[in-house]
């Protein structure tokens, strides 16, 4: 039976045009719903203020935990986590409330109870990991998941290796000490047997330091309702998914990843992964997915038509381009790059800027216009980018494409930016699968 360790919260969804406020456990308990999908036996160990104790017993026995053991209280901060964006679109916001002023009292008695199990899975958080670490038997195996609260590699437990070790593109320790995934590896490597690099939608790289070996994992993109708690979701499937090598268990994991971010309902969630469950595992290996390695993102040279203007509210542009950047894409702003055009500009001054921008467009392996209104330039960029083959996508926040050369024209409209964020991911893993990226 495999043992979660870690923080429980509430995650607190904030409501926006679209989508209603939600509130639900957060911490280890996403990862608690995953096994519990799965019929996988499991316990929870966590830590969490006194007044969630009778909500989060009640939670996961309804959700068949086997045996619940509160390792810590915390107090001065009620443990409640803001999430301004549920999709990671772009950086999602998340607001500790009154993080700086935690405080954990530790159960002795119950941190000795580590040492029943065989296998734990640690999610690193607020507590202090060396410490719960020297309740656990030696011959015990240890993944963990170091998302929150490392910020460096230096900050790792010393002593034991990890069986496995989850590291997310958007972690500290990730982007502080980044180069290339090699020496990213080699830097782990006394600290793990196996290192998994969760790159968002765009795949997973491993290294199993038990056959000296490296993997690829695709992720599986689709619309989705939420990403909170959807890496945790792949962690503790692909340790504990019933497939009969690591491999497998690996896809298996990113699709119930996938199934994951489709609902914010158990039940719903559950009934999917059975579904999952019972599809031969060949078959969900030949449906591909997305594979795009961060490194390589930097070769996403995105050009962006828009009215980029100084007259004009850009708020929707910078909201994309922060989008992609987080996702470490390159966004090429034309007018910021190559200036704006004066008014009243003569002929060598607009012949200057079109080749600039032209240039510009040649640089560029894929257009993403921002249809905030029926801009000749951005429609006309639309019609080159389209000529030249390139993925053309049209953002159309304020659905006023109607036109069906605009409408089917470009690869995709769409006015929901996650939408466009997907595709962006997509249309790239092609190039990136197909050697031309």
């Amino acid at each position: 039976m495999i043992c979660l360790v870690g923080d429980i919260l509430t995650d607190v969804t904030l409501a926006t045009a679209n989508t209603p406020l939600k509130m639900r456990l957060g911490g280890i308990v996403h990862a608690a719903r995953a096994l519990w999908a799965m019929d996988v036996e499991y316990a929870v160990a966590y830590f969490a203020p006194t007044y969630m104790d009778s909500h989060i017993e009640m939670f996961l026995k309804e959700h068949d935990c086997k045996a619940i053991i509160k390792l810590g209280s915390v107090t001065n901060c009620p443990y409640t986590m803001l999430i301004q964006e549920a999709k990671e679109v772009g950086n999602q916001g998340y607001e500790f409330l009154y993080h700086d002023d935690i405080d954990i009292t530790y159960d002795i008695k119950a941190l000795k109870e580590l040492s029943d199990f065989d296998e734990l899975m640690f999610i690193s958080g607020n507590y202090d990991m060396n410490k719960v670490l020297r309740f656990v038997d030696d011959d015990c195996q240890v993944h963990c998941d170091v998302a929150n609260n490392v910020n460096e590699v230096a900050e790792l437990p010393k002593g034991r290796p990890f069986e496995t070790l989850f590291i997310s593109t958007s972690s500290n320790i990730f982007n502080s000490q980044y180069a290339d995934f090699d020496s990213f590896c080699n830097s782990l490597k006394p600290f793990a047997k196996r290192i998994v690099l969760k790159e968002n939608r765009g795949g997973s790289r491993i290294y199993n330091g038990k056959l000296d070996e490296t993997y690829q994992i695709p992720s599986q993109t689709s619309a989705i309702t939420h990403s909170v708690g959807v890496g945790d979701v792949y962690d503790v499937v692909s340790i504990s998914a019933p497939c009969d090598n690591y491999q497998d268990q690996l896809v298996l994991a990113s699709w119930v990843a996938m199934e994951y971010a489709q609902t914010t309902f158990p039940d719903n969630f559950k009934n999917s992964v059975k579904s999952l469950l019972k599809a031969p595992i060949a078959d969900l290996k030949a449906q591909k997915g997305c594979i795009l390695p961060w490194e390589v993102r930097q070769k996403c040279q995105v050009y962006i038509a828009a009215p980029d203007f100084s007259f004009v509210n850009t708020k929707q542009i910078d909201v994309l381009c922060d989008s992609l950047e987080y996702h470490h894409f390159v966004a090429r702003r034309p007018i910021k790059e190559n200036g704006q055009m004066s008014e009243g500009a003569d002929k060598n001054e607009r012949l200057g800027l079109f080749c600039a921008d032209m240039s510009l467009l040649e640089e560029c392996n894929m257009l993403i216009a921002v249809l905030l209104y029926n801009d000749p330039g951005t429609l006309i960029e639309i019609g080159l980018a389209a000529q030249r083959g390139i993925p053309t996508l049209v953002y159309d926040p304020n659905k006023i494409a109607d036109n069906c050369m605009l409408t089917e024209l470009p690869t995709l409209v769409s006015n929901d930016l996650d939408e466009i964020i997907a595709k962006v991911f997509t249309e790239y893993s092609k190039q990136y699968q197909n050697g031309t990226l």
